[in-house]
């Protein structure tokens, strides 16, 4: 029974090992052209041999910048880089790639490190593969939570309602535990950090700059309202009993 198990399972690794195979080899393939435009040394010519004459570049503006531009940047400053979290998403002849550029930058005596997710659009071109786009956006550092009593969170826990296109939507505060969630509706719920006893940021979005969830109190000390800030985005919501 065994021999015959062996059997089917070695017959099974046989079928599937080439698509594995393939799959790992262009895995490679693509990681080495990421590592040949990022990984220093940088050699400008060597960097343009796989980038498209008119690739878009979305960058930390909101202008496109060119190829040229790009290449002219490709200055070797002494930093070294690393590549994670890399993930290939194959589509045929178009392949798109996401993955994030850990950069350390030696300056006045210590060691500035940055991080830049990543994506680009490969396309199968003339015979070989020729990057059409990148675009890229610049981490920030993770938000540091402030220490609270949890019973903080039991006043600020309730329901709170906003109004959406003339339809209320409603979000509920509580406490779990020593944990303080939130869930709007149609959404799942997820756990809030302190950065004061009337503001937190998201959990599932630490970064600087991040969602922004306030507490309102009135000249009573009642909690009032709740306001949650994306950027320049706003909803202001009132406690409902």
């Amino acid at each position: 029974m065994r021999n015959g198990l062996a059997a089917i399972l070695l017959a099974a690794w046989c079928c599937v090992s080439p698509a594995l195979a393939a799959d790992t080899a262009r895995d490679a393939t693509f990681l080495a052209l990421v590592k040949q435009r990022h990984l220093p040394p940088v050699d400008p010519r060597g960097w343009g041999e796989h980038v498209g004459a008119d690739c878009v570049w979305v960058g930390r503006g909101l202008r496109v910048a060119t190829r040229a531009e790009v290449q002219g940047m490709q200055i070797d400053t002494g930093k070294s880089v690393e590549i994670q979290d890399f993930v290939l998403h194959d589509y045929g002849n178009v392949a798109v790639l996401t993955y994030v550029v850990v950069e350390r930058q030696p300056q006045n005596g210590a060691v500035l490190t940055s991080y830049l997710r990543k994506m680009d659009t490969y396309l199968s071109k003339e015979g070989r593969w020729q990057l059409i786009a990148n675009a890229e956006v610049v981490g920030k550092p993770d938000r540091k939570a402030v220490a609270l009593d949890p019973a903080t969170y039991d006043r600020l826990a309730g329901t709170y309602e906003a109004t959406f296109n003339g339809k209320p939507v409603r979000t509920r505060f509580w406490r779990e535990g020593r944990r303080f969630m939130g869930q709007t509706e149609g959404q799942e719920a997820g756990e809030l950090f302190p950065l004061s006893a009337t503001t937190f940021f998201e959990a599932a979005q630490p970064e600087e700059g991040g969602p922004v969830d306030e507490f309102v109190i009135d000249a009573a000390g009642r909690v009032t309202g709740w306001i949650y800030r994306d950027g320049d985005f706003e909803v202001r919501a009132r406690r409902v009993e």
